[in-house]
């Protein structure tokens, strides 16, 4: 439960962060050794300026609605809105990258929840058949280090059918 919350409050951080305003200058110079540098920073005084790039503050192109999260654990599609006075092409092109976007992290979700899902299958099963082992009595062997069998004795036996049935209740509900 609370992996799918931190997922949704790293989805909502992502797309707070990529709607803010940008206000920004961006350098091109030449270093002392011929290299091609862009910095946000002014170019040293011994550096050669080739351009600057000022970008001014604008609006977000996309207001995401607030996501709400789904039962399986993906976010729903959040209604996008249009910014008002902004060019009609521009914002669909951006709309339609947040919703890839948003749909790439659902599709993430999904598999990473279909994976957990079939490991916690696998546990199962192993947790029921090991139980099966430990309760049906007779000579049960683990392997030491060496790789020699070792029987266990009636505690032993108790002690892996307790765990076993654990597992079970754990990975079983």
């Amino acid at each position: 439960m609370r992996d799918g919350r931190s997922k949704l409050l790293i989805a909502l951080g992502v797309l707070l962060v990529t709607a803010l305003p940008v206000q920004a200058e961006i350098y091109k110079w030449v270093d002392k050794d011929g290299t091609v540098k862009y910095t946000d920073t002014p170019p040293p005084a011994g550096a050669k300026s080739l351009s600057t790039i000022k970008k001014k503050a604008t609006s977000p192109a996309v207001i995401p609605a607030p996501a709400t999260a789904t039962p399986e654990g993906g976010l729903t599609n959040p209604t996008l809105a249009q910014p008002a006075g902004g060019d009609g092409a521009a914002s669909e092109q951006e709309m339609a990258k947040k919703k890839r976007e948003i749909d790439e992290i659902e599709k993430k979700n999904k598999a990473e929840k279909e994976a957990q899902a079939k490991q916690k299958q696998l546990n199962c099963s192993a947790a029921k058949a090991n139980y099966q082992s430990y309760s049906q009595g007779g000579r049960v062997y683990r392997m030491n280090e060496k790789g020699e069998r070792e029987y266990l004795d009636d505690k032993g036996l108790s002690d892996g059918a307790a765990k076993a049935k654990r597992d079970m209740q754990e990975y079983c509900s």
